[in-house]
């Protein structure tokens, strides 16, 4: 079954509401989302789902209660850079990474053998469109480290069909070889696409907040334009 969920937790349209102080009229839609990050060192496999209004740091992102020695991982392409919390209080560098709809990450939870508890992050913000207008996103050649820059949750890939779910079709673009790897918490899982019509081996869920590596084994580099719709 094809599913879209537009926010996981909440959504207003905040159309013509008025500020009290500020007099200000707004036509975006707004919500949360929550994602968990286990805990005692575990990862998390995440991509923020709204604009935060405020430049999307990862300081301001990510949930404050996250331990020292809790990370945040991103991809160059070839590799993570890897950003270690610390410090008193701990926290991430101000301004030092920018998360913005659409990219993915990895979060750790503390240390192996931390005993730290399970952390909810909350996102909060603006979907980045306007209902009815879309965004388009980039699948280059090898691995990208992506996100829904709209707030979707569904099936990347279809097993029967070489397509993806109807509002997040991330599989039909790509060419055999290719590969979409979620993560389950503690290991990916790989969905491949092969075979004369070309179609994928397995389906690929994502929530809301979820990030997923793509491997454009082939090329070329392939566009997935997601739209917003009521």
């Amino acid at each position: 079954m094809r599913t879209k969920i537009l926010l996981l937790a909440a959504v207003a349209m905040a159309v013509g509401i008025v500020s009290s102080n500020a007099q200000v009229y707004s036509a975006n839609v707004v919500g949360y989302a929550n994602v968990v990050i286990p805990g005692n060192g575990g990862f998390a496999l995440m991509a923020n789902p709204f604009d935060d209004g405020n430049g999307n740091y990862a300081t301001n992102l990510l949930n404050s209660a996250l331990p020292k020695q809790s990370q945040l991982l991103t991809w160059n392409g070839a590799a993570f850079n890897i950003l270690q919390k610390g410090g008193t209080p701990a926290n991430f560098p101000a301004n030092a990474v920018q998360l913005p709809p659409g990219l993915g990450f990895f979060v750790r939870n503390g240390s192996v053998g931390s005993g730290v508890p399970a952390v909810t992050n909350t996102f909060v913000g603006s979907v980045i469109v306007n209902v009815g207008a879309s965004v388009t996103n980039v699948e280059s050649l090898g691995f990208t480290l992506q996100g829904s820059p709209i707030p979707y949750a569904g099936n990347l890939a279809i097993i029967t069909l070489g397509n993806g779910d109807a509002n997040m079709d991330f599989g039909t673009p790509l060419t055999k070889q290719s590969q979409i790897l979620t993560w389950n918490g503690t290991a990916y899982n790989i969905a491949q696409k092969g075979g004369s019509p070309a179609t994928w081996n397995a389906t690929a869920t994502v929530g809301v907040g979820a990030g997923f590596f793509i491997n454009n084994k082939l090329g070329p580099a392939s566009n997935v334009v997601e739209t917003l719709t009521p």
